[in-house]
């Protein structure tokens, strides 16, 4: 018996999917697809364990469950992003064109027009904050729902979201060391790794693991339809370092019922400008 386990960077997966602009809907569905999927591809390339069966442990999901908490009724908060608001020129200038524009012909004096400069940006940092914290929290209730409905999907919440409210935007940490830490925590567990949504911080850890005797396959998401004989995977380092690479194609899963196409996965993921940089 062959013992397979999968890892899932939940963060990279949702972005493949807003790129391939395909919604899924029963993930339990799709992660036992994929495993069949590998397993056919396993045994046409690597082939090293003959008709031994093969078996899925588990799929570990990690994902993002927390992020920055910011009072922002608080007047500590707000004298703290004033004082960065005065000190960014970009974000400073841009909202005091704004309250120019908003407040013409009234005759402000610098003094009041630049409060006012600095109100709007509050309250628009506040409304964005506010939203992020309603789409966290419909994500974590997504989690929750799939976890409790399958017997093999353990999501792993090791991620968080450090927010910069002056420019609203999101820095994922965590996820990727939670990533890595697992599969070699799990070395004895599995004979195969099956990675999806992983990236080149991966590496190290799939060297890891291959040098402990594992086999490990990197599955690639692919646009439109399966081509005439075996296609041929763009290289980079993870896809280089992996055994194999298991190509799962759109018009697939659209065939099969187990994606949409439509408005993708979770909005939260469009404010994923800066990917994880450490455990900070």
């Amino acid at each position: 018996m062959i013992n397979l386990m999968t890892f899932v960077n939940g963060s990279n997966l949702f972005g493949t999917f807003k790129h391939l602009e395909v919604f899924v809907d029963d993930y339990e569905a799709l992660y036992r697809y994929i495993f069949s999927q590998a397993v056919d591809t396993w045994r046409s390339t690597v082939n090293g364990a003959g008709p031994l069966p093969v078996r899925l442990m588990r799929v570990y999901w990690y994902v993002v469950d927390s992020m920055d908490e910011w009072d922002l009724g608080s007047m500590r908060s707000r004298q703290y992003l004033h004082e960065r608001f005065t000190e960014d020129r970009d974000v400073r200038s841009r909202w005091l064109t704004e309250a120019a524009r908003v407040n013409a012909g009234r005759g402000m004096d610098p003094t009041r027009l630049e409060q006012l400069a600095f109100s709007m940006c509050f309250d628009d940092f506040k409304n964005w904050y506010e939203k992020k914290q309603s789409i966290l929290s419909g994500m974590n209730r997504f989690y929750h729902a799939v976890e409790s409905a399958s017997d093999f999907i353990d999501i792993r919440r090791c991620g968080r979201w450090k927010v910069d409210l002056l420019h609203k935007t999101i820095t994922e940490k965590g996820l990727d060391a939670g990533f890595a830490v697992d599969m070699i925590a799990f070395k004895q567990q599995y004979d195969v790794a099956l990675l999806i949504g992983a990236d080149t911080d991966g590496v190290p850890g799939l060297d890891y693991v291959k040098e402990a005797g594992k086999q490990a396959l990197v599955v690639e998401f692919n646009r439109g339809s399966r081509p005439e004989g075996r296609p041929k995977p763009a290289a980079t380092r993870l896809k280089l370092a992996a055994d194999c690479i298991v190509p799962i194609y759109e018009t697939d899963l659209l065939k099969l019922g187990l994606a949409s196409k439509g408005d993708v996965v979770e909005e939260a993921e469009e404010e994923f400008v800066i990917r994880d940089t450490g455990n900070a």
